[in-house]
């Protein structure tokens, strides 16, 4: 300690007092090893003062009380000004290189703090998105999906529905979606297909009017089968529409028009991502349908598609689910084919 070494050779006068009912003692105050030491006049120490404990009592004009500890009744009044600086000195030295419980609370408290932003911010939005979709009924699923269609239909204008052709649409979604859900021939612009909660898959009417047969369409629809099952999308709307949108939901029920609004939007202009190669092969397989013409819808070099150009469950011996006459209804579903 540096300043304990500057100061240990030194020495003054002090007077000692033991307790409130003793007289006061003049003894010989010196330096020892991070201790303040009173002896008498033949050097036999009396007192070892802690000098991290050490209180000034009184300061001023006059001599410097001190006590050794916050609670003693023991005092030493010391009247040398070197002396009370040198005190002064090495006790703030041992101040700076000695514990400090309050800013040890303070970091662990920042530490504990950052630690439960970090929880909100990183793991509550998932937490709370897969606890949402855990608790929504079917019913309550169906309406959102509903209403998300109606918040794309502000985007995509509404879906085709020309009477003629809605029997081949069922039958274009029995074959495709065996399980349930519904397909929506809508104008999308320059993306190809989506899909929203509810089952609900969109499908853009190029897909239809500009392919001779059915198995480009059909193939954009296994496509987002393959990445709702991979990903809930009522899951990703509780992701988009953010933790506070969540938790309201998950208090009340209710998700805002604002919100709808904005996923609908996030959907139908997001990047295309593409599902997993096996889990799309296997979608093909269990609809008998060929994988190659999307493949080459995606990539007219069938670079990038490879995989499923390989893995075509259907290549050989392929025969479409649905009818010509099916498909040409299909066709003129937006009513001005």
């Amino acid at each position: 300690m540096t300043a304990l070494k500057k100061y240990e050779r030194l020495e003054s006068l002090g007077l000692w007092k033991e307790s409130d009912v003793d007289q006061r003692v003049e003894v010989i105050v010196s330096f020892g090893a991070a201790s303040l030491v009173l002896s008498d006049a033949n050097g036999k120490p009396l007192a070892h003062w802690s000098l991290a404990a050490v209180r000034t009592l009184s300061q001023g004009d006059g001599p410097t009380l001190y006590s050794p500890d916050r609670n003693s009744s023991e005092t030493l009044e010391i009247d040398d000004e070197q002396m009370v600086e040198a005190i002064q000195e090495v006790r703030k030295s041992i101040r700076r290189i000695g514990p400090h419980p309050g800013r040890l609370r303070w970091i662990l408290s920042g530490v504990i703090l950052a630690a439960i932003l970090a929880l909100i911010f990183i793991w509550l939005p998932s937490i709370s998105a897969d606890y949402a979709t855990r608790v929504v009924p079917k019913a309550k699923a169906e309406q959102i999906g509903e209403d998300i269609l109606n918040q794309t239909s502000r985007l995509t204008g509404q879906a085709c529905g020309d009477p003629l052709s809605l029997p081949a649409l069922r039958k274009f979604e029995d074959w495709l979606l065996p399980d349930g859900g519904h397909i929506h021939i809508v104008d999308m612009g320059a993306r190809f297909s989506a899909h929203v909660p509810g089952g609900n898959i969109l499908l853009n009417r190029v897909l239809l009017e500009e392919n001779a047969g059915p198995e480009v369409a059909a193939g954009f629809v296994l496509m987002e089968r393959a990445l709702a099952e991979e990903h809930p999308p009522l899951t990703g709307m509780f992701q988009s529409i953010g933790t506070r949108g969540t938790l309201t939901f998950i208090a009340n029920g209710t998700l805002s028009f604002g919100a709808l609004a904005d996923y609908a939007r996030e959907t139908l202009t997001s990047r295309m991502i593409r599902p997993n190669d096996t889990a799309l092969l296997k979608l093909f397989d269990q609809a008998k349908l060929t994988a190659s013409p999307y493949a080459y819808a995606l990539d007219t070099n069938g670079t990038a598609t490879a995989a499923l150009i390989a893995g075509d469950p259907a290549k050989e011996n392929y025969r479409p689910q649905i009818t010509d006459s099916d498909w040409i209804a299909l066709q003129n579903i937006c009513g001005d084919g």
